[in-house]
């Protein structure tokens, strides 16, 4: 389930993710598309649960929370294709060296990319909490494999 919305169902498949018993739109069930290994969308599918299911009316759908459900799904995708991202460290999964400062750094540059949070994705890349990562990118940093963090 999602870390800001733990109400939401969540599952997923080769090709999108699936939400349902979104607050308030109980009666949908969202579907966000995304092409292979790719974490931007290329669709957004809303099937009704029921026959008695209330219309989707040009009102209904301008009142979609869209924003909150493609971040729900690319935050989910992110997850899924994380392990992916690089591969596996086998010798120090949980950092220390070199090897895994890159690799911290790949995924960093990757989710950057992506448009995606990058501690989040390192995180989830690893299966560790988003202190853990924001460490890591420290490291990266401090080897030279990641630029000094610049403010907007």
């Amino acid at each position: 389930m999602h870390q800001t919305d733990p109400q939401v169902k969540i599952s997923t498949s080769v090709d999108g993710v699936t939400m349902t018993e979104v607050p308030g739109y109980d009666e949908c069930t969202f579907i966000v598309g995304f092409p292979p290994g790719e974490s931007h969308p290329n669709g957004f599918f809303i099937r009704m649960t029921s026959p008695e299911s209330p219309r989707l009316t040009p009102t209904v759908l301008r009142r979609l929370p869209y924003d909150r459900l493609l971040k729900i799904a690319a935050e989910v995708r992110v997850k899924q294709l994380g392990a992916a991202v690089v591969p596996h460290v086998a010798d120090r999964r949980y950092g220390g060296d070199t090897d895994h400062a890159r690799a911290v750094a790949e995924v960093y540059l990757w989710a950057v990319d992506h448009g995606i949070a990058p501690r989040k994705a390192i995180a989830a890349r690893w299966a560790k909490s988003e202190a853990t990562a924001g460490r890591w990118i420290t490291q990266a940093r401090k080897l030279g494999l990641l630029a000094a963090y610049k403010e907007r």
